[in-house]
Parts: C-alpha cells; sequence; structure tokens
C-alpha cells in the first residue's frame, strides 16, 4: 500500500510513501553527467510481463517534446519503452537510476528535473511561476524570447512584454527551457526574483 504525498501533472512526477522494511533504495544518478552513446537499461512491466529490461543508448539530450500538451525537456534513448514502462525508471551503466519514463515514447525525464520537483512536493510547496510563457528557440543574442506575459502576474505589472528575451533569473542564465525549469523549481512562492530581458538591443 503507497500514499500520495504530491503530484505535478504538468511534469509528470509524483511521489508515493510506502511503509516499508530492508529495502534498497536505487542510488540516483546525475543526469547532467549523461552523454549521448552512454549505454541505458529500462525497466518496466509492459503488456503485463513483469520487470521487463530492454536496453538502449543515449540518443540524444536536450530534446523539446510536447507531452499532453506541454513542452518537455527529454532525454531520448534507443531502449524500446512501451506501454507499462510508464513511470519505470531509466538505468545507467553504473545502476543509478538517471530517469523517469514517459508512456509510449522513447524519451525520458532527466533525473535532475525528477529531484527538484520531487523535492519541492514531498515539502508541500506550490509551484513557483514566473508568469511568462517562452519559447524553446534560443534568440540571437543569447536568452529565451517572450511571446506571453500573463496580465495578473507580477512579471507584467514589473515592466515584462511580450517580445521581451528573458536573459537571466536572479544571476542564472537562461540559455534553455531546462534551465529556466530548474531556476523557476528553486524558487519559492513569494519570493522575489530579478530579471534581466534584452528589449530592442537593450538591457
Amino acid at each position: 500500500p503507497a500514499r500520495l504525498v504530491g503530484a505535478d501533472a504538468e511534469e509528470d512526477v509524483a511521489v508515493l510513501k510506502v511503509e516499508a522494511e530492508n529495502l534498497t533504495p536505487a542510488e540516483f544518478g546525475d543526469s547532467d553527467q549523461l552523454r549521448c552513446g552512454d549505454m541505458v537499461v529500462a525497466i518496466g512491466d509492459p503488456l503485463g510481463y513483469r520487470t521487463s529490461i530492454t536496453q538502449g543508448i543515449v540518443s540524444a539530450l536536450g530534446r523539446t517534446v510536447e507531452v499532453d500538451g506541454v513542452l518537455m525537456d527529454l532525454i531520448q534513448t534507443s531502449a524500446p519503452i512501451n506501454f507499462g514502462n510508464s513511470g519505470g525508471a531509466l538505468i545507467n551503466d553504473h545502476g543509478q537510476v538517471d530517469d523517469g519514463t514517459v508512456e509510449g515514447l522513447g524519451f525520458a525525464i532527466p533525473m535532475s528535473r525528477v529531484k527538484l520537483v520531487a523535492d519541492r512536493l514531498i515539502d508541500g510547496r506550490p509551484a513557483a511561476m514566473l508568469g511568462v510563457t517562452v519559447l524553446t528557440q534560443p534568440a540571437e543574442e543569447g536568452g529565451l524570447p517572450i511571446y506571453q506575459v500573463e496580465w495578473s502576474s507580477n512579471a507584467w505589472q514589473a515592466g515584462v512584454r511580450e517580445d521581451d528575451v528573458l536573459l537571466s533569473v536572479n544571476g542564472s542564465p537562461v540559455d534553455s527551457l531546462d534551465a529556466l525549469k530548474r531556476i523557476v523549481a528553486g524558487l519559492v512562492v513569494g519570493q522575489e526574483a530579478t530579471v534581466r530581458v534584452a528589449r530592442d538591443g537593450q538591457e
């Protein structure tokens, strides 16, 4: 029996708690250390066959994929992932859990992302938001172009507008969607954030 600690549908991550003894927890790997060509193994219960194992390699990193209407930066793998693998681990060649798989796709969520979201869910913190929506393709000058600002957000009140380019948040450069998500995941609701934007060639 398990108790739901928390879930975030947009992140495709949930945390469950079980009361059990004499278990050896899997060690978290560092998905930031993954490289294309690294060997990985997917474990799951596809078609009801318990603890099935498939092997492959890391095909690509930082793939932006739309999953149920949400853009996610994912790891692409050649390890066959089928229905029943969803939520199962992708294991590196050191036996460490690197990622959680995405149902029906050859993609996996980086463990660095999973851990940020899981820690927030365990702490019971709501998700922080900047109030902006960005394009995933970086601008020529760096940063991510903003194509929508929530009119009721603090970002709008602070003067951030569509077509601005988001360069950094609290001094951390915003050079990818995953980088922005990591920064925002580390923020706390109500905390002030310093954002640097470019507009018409000026910061």
